[in-house]
């Protein structure tokens, strides 16, 4: 059981890169049949969710397809990690890190929106320090799960820098009986 929610939580910011690469997806559908239903139904369920597309399509400058195959490599990316925990513990630190962070700023970008702002300008005097959580559930499970990735790898970070000070320590003795 353990191995199997170690597993899901590890899988959790791959799930995050799929949900965007669902919404990338979902904007192009809605581009290229305007008129169906399924495409808007699709496309405003995952709105409330994730924003980020929305967000790097104008920062980037990328357009949908490349957003779709960098969302789709990234998850991809992200469930080889986790079936593979031991070898690449910090790249599987900074992926999860980034879908943390990406989901932070894309929620807090969305429940920030003010009319007339141009540029990265912060308001004069004020920051809001809290964490804007999205209106759907999908959208906090993914925060959730995201933000336990990252509490995993730093776990497993200190837990190798201790295993690495007890054999230092244990060989340090070694040597000085010799």
């Amino acid at each position: 059981m353990r191995v199997f929610v170690l597993t899901f939580v590890r899988l959790g910011p791959a799930l995050v890169y799929a949900i965007g690469a669902v919404f990338a997806a979902s904007m192009l559908l809605l581009a290229m049949y305007p008129s169906r239903p399924f495409a808007w139904a699709l496309y405003l369920t995952m709105l409330p969710v994730l924003r980020l597309p929305l967000m790097l399509l104008s920062a980037a400058g990328m357009g949908a397809w490349e957003l779709l195959i960098a969302f789709a490599s990234m998850a991809i990316f992200g469930v080889y990690l986790a079936f593979h925990p031991k070898r690449f513990l910090r790249t599987r630190f900074v992926h999860a890190h980034v879908a943390l962070l990406g989901l932070v700023l894309a929620n807090a970008a969305a429940s920030t929106a003010e009319a007339g702002r141009s540029g990265a300008s912060l308001p004069a005097g004020y920051i809001d320090w809290s964490l804007p959580l999205p209106t759907a559930l999908l959208g906090t499970a993914l925060i959730v799960v995201a933000a336990l990735a990252c509490l995993f790898t730093h776990a497993e970070i200190i837990r190798r820098i201790r295993i690495r000070a007890r054999i230092d320590r244990l060989l340090a003795r070694r040597v000085s009986l010799h």
